[in-house]
This record gives C-alpha cells, sequence and structure tokens, in this order.
C-alpha cells in the first residue's frame, strides 16, 4: 500500500467515525491487520481496498446491503444517525411495517436520509460497489470536498446518497 493510500484510508476512517478517535484506532488496526492478510495471499495489485474498508467499518460507521435489503438499511442508518443524536423520519409510523418495506426502495431510502442529515450538517455517501449491493457511510457536510478528494485517491467513485449508484 502506498503511502498515499495509507493516507487516504485513514482520513476517511477520521471523517466517517465523526470524531470518535477510539473507533479510528480500532478500525484502523483491522484495516491493517487485514490488509497484511490479504497481503499475503495476493500482490498489491489485487487487493482493492475499499473492500478492506467495507469490513471493518461495516454497521459501526457505514452500511453495506443487498439492492432490495431495505430494512437492513433503514435500520443500519438508524445506528449510524443515533452516534450524533438524529433520527430520520422515513415517511412512515412504522418504518419496520412490511408493506412499506416492500413498496419503496434502498435508493429511496438512501434519499430521504441524504435530505434529512444535510439539514443536520451531515452527508450521507454511497460508493460504487459495482454490485447489485449498496455501501456507504454518513461525514460532515464540511467534509463533502475532502470526501471526493479521498474517492479520488483510493480509486473508487463516491457519491452523495442523493445519486445513489
Amino acid at each position: 500500500m502506498s503511502t498515499t493510500d495509507e493516507a487516504a484510508v485513514k482520513r476517511l476512517l477520521e471523517l466517517i467515525n465523526l470524531d470518535d478517535s477510539a473507533a479510528v484506532e480500532a478500525q484502523w488496526v483491522a484495516f491493517e491487520e487485514e490488509l497484511d492478510a490479504q497481503s499475503d495471499d495476493e500482490s498489491d495489485d489485487e487487493i482493492e481496498l475499499i473492500w478492506i474498508i467495507k469490513d471493518v467499518i461495516d454497521w459501526e460507521s457505514g452500511f453495506f446491503v443487498d439492492w432490495k435489503d431495505t430494512e437492513s438499511f433503514i435500520s443500519c442508518i438508524e445506528t449510524l444517525v443515533e452516534r450524533v443524536d438524529i433520527s430520520i423520519d422515513w415517511g412512515v409510523d412504522d418504518p419496520d411495517d412490511d408493506e412499506f418495506l416492500d413498496n419503496t426502495s434502498v435508493p429511496d431510502l438512501m434519499e430521504t436520509a441524504f435530505e434529512q442529515l444535510r439539514t443536520h450538517g451531515y452527508t450521507l455517501w454511497n460508493w460504487a460497489t459495482d454490485s447489485d449491493c449498496y455501501g456507504g457511510w454518513i461525514a460532515k457536510s464540511t467534509d463533502d470536498e475532502e470526501m471526493l478528494s479521498i474517492s479520488e485517491a483510493l480509486g473508487v467513485e463516491f457519491r452523495t446518497g442523493d445519486l445513489p449508484f
């Protein structure tokens, strides 16, 4: 891993952990351990850093859900926004209602969460998984430009939640 990649990963962890230095440190250690394990098995050119990041942040400071798993998306986003004392209004009394979950989509829910988070100074991000899943995180809106720079440094496209892949 290059110094540029290392700095980008570390900074991404800082931004998505919203000033929680203990979480950053724990995830950085987990990232390095997984990177070392994968480096033993593959050449550096084959290692995709974003997938290691996904594994170390999942459900703690990021989400990764199947394209139709609206229930898990809501649950994970609600867990993530608890860290900043925000609640998302999904537009229904019971967001766990099967009828609601069946009649909405992860992109629709991402847009709802994005719009509400923006009013509180946060941005919901998603990244190009190149699969039928959605992955992403939340960061402060003041860090939007830096997030795009990290995207470029890591070679993975990031988009705001109002533009899901």
